[in-house]
């Protein structure tokens, strides 16, 4: 292979792979949410079935819990009514497992039970 063939296939090398990051990035904004109320992101309590920490915090794109975390850990979720904008309209999302048996509640960054134990 000549040296002038081997730079080329070395600049190929480096252009495909520069290429798609650039389109996965360009793509990366419209699949989240659009901001309704100031934002697009939700907090909410991630069920994880441990018995010393049953949830975690977390706060993540408002699609992203429509599309995985409402139906995820058998409905176990704590996630509190939000709006977002889906194909133009504005949807409102009821909220889910607000009313848990365990007593836990979304607190000042935290899911804690609602006699204070946090989770």
């Amino acid at each position: 292979m000549s040296i002038r063939m081997s730079k080329r296939v070395a600049a190929m090398g480096a252009v495909v792979p520069l290429t798609a990051a650039l389109a996965l990035a360009g793509a990366s904004p419209a699949l989240a949410s659009q901001p309704v109320d100031g934002s697009h992101k939700v907090a909410y309590c991630h069920a994880t079935h441990s018995a010393k920490n049953p949830y975690v915090y977390i706060e993540t794109d408002k699609v992203a819990v429509i599309r995985a975390h409402e139906k995820h850990q058998n409905d176990e979720d704590i996630i509190p009514a939000f709006t977002y904008v889906w194909d133009g309209d504005t949807v409102v999302f009821p909220g889910q497992n607000q009313e848990n048996q365990d007593g836990y509640v979304i607190r000042d960054g935290t899911c804690e039970k609602s006699d204070g134990g946090v989770g």
